[in-house]
């Protein structure tokens, strides 16, 4: 927390009773333009370095994408950020940032499409067990929410994205699959 700004974005993410509360007390700041951009790469920094997934975060990044679409960007360029730097995580923060991130696409506030950035057709292998749990999480839903997480990215032009998917899941995640997150996994694949 190397600035003034972070460190009361993180001082009353700390003390905050629930994440109404702490939207309440983030929106008292009066922070401009890019300095609300804080609230969540502090949130989303907050998120990975606990030692379980705390749904705390989760919620406090939902309340402040459903207040303003430009916290949804945000948090679109936060994610991306660590998508790039999947390799350097260490497996407690790889843990909690596949629960974060399939929290955030369950809940809608965000969609597939964040994955835009990842080239499928080159992950590690450290990778392909983050994508494996992300994927598995988000399976394991209802065949309705499957439809809706899968569907929203259906007709967007993100040809190399579903493709991407579409391969991870048939060569990675398929084997590992059973009962309702396999029959789920076909659900998906017919939403590209």
């Amino acid at each position: 927390m190397n600035t003034e700004v972070r460190r009361n974005v993180f001082c009353v993410l700390m003390s905050s009773e629930d994440f109404e509360h702490c939207f309440e007390q983030l929106m008292k700041l009066n922070l401009k333009d890019k300095q609300e951009r804080e609230i969540i790469h502090v949130a989303v920094l907050c998120a990975l370095k606990c030692k379980t997934y705390n749904p705390y975060y989760t919620s406090v990044i939902g309340k402040f994408c459903g207040f303003s679409k430009n916290y949804q960007v945000t948090t679109q360029f936060s994610l991306w950020d660590r998508l790039k730097e999947l390799q350097s995580l260490s497996p407690a923060k790889l843990s909690n940032l596949t629960k974060l991130l399939a929290a955030l696409i369950t809940s809608k506030t965000i969609s597939l499409a964040v994955l835009k950035v990842v080239n499928f057709a080159e992950i590690g292998s450290d990778d392909v067990t983050f994508f494996k749990g992300l994927f598995t999480a988000l399976l394991s839903n209802s065949e309705g929410v499957v439809t809706e997480i899968f569907g929203r990215v259906q007709p967007l032009p993100l040809d190399s994205l579903k493709n991407g998917m579409k391969v991870f899941m048939k060569h990675f995640l398929k084997p590992d699959l059973t009962g309702s997150e396999l029959k789920n996994m076909k659900i998906a694949l017919k939403c590209f």
